[in-house]
């Protein structure tokens, strides 16, 4: 869960919303791909100030790690 606390002003009324986002990474050769995935945000209810939490870095890398094993398994069924 995210910090119950806005890094910015220190409020406690933090919301977390659930976005759609798109990502444009590399692989390994340096071949360019996009990753579409959800993404956990945060947004302080007192200051308006919005970040992504340590969930948001973990999914991404997590949605990063499945892509390439997805690349991975299609060249090898070329």
């Amino acid at each position: 869960m995210p910090s119950e606390h806005c890094p910015n002003c220190g409020s406690g009324t933090v919301v977390v919303r659930t976005v759609n986002d798109r990502l444009r990474v590399a692989n390994p050769r340096g071949q360019s791909f996009e990753i579409a995935l959800r993404l956990p945000m945060c947004r302080c209810k007192a200051c308006k100030f919005s970040w992504q939490g340590q969930e948001a870095f973990a999914a991404k890398e997590v949605a990063y790690q499945h892509a390439l094993l997805q690349g991975a398994l299609l060249d090898l069924h070329t």
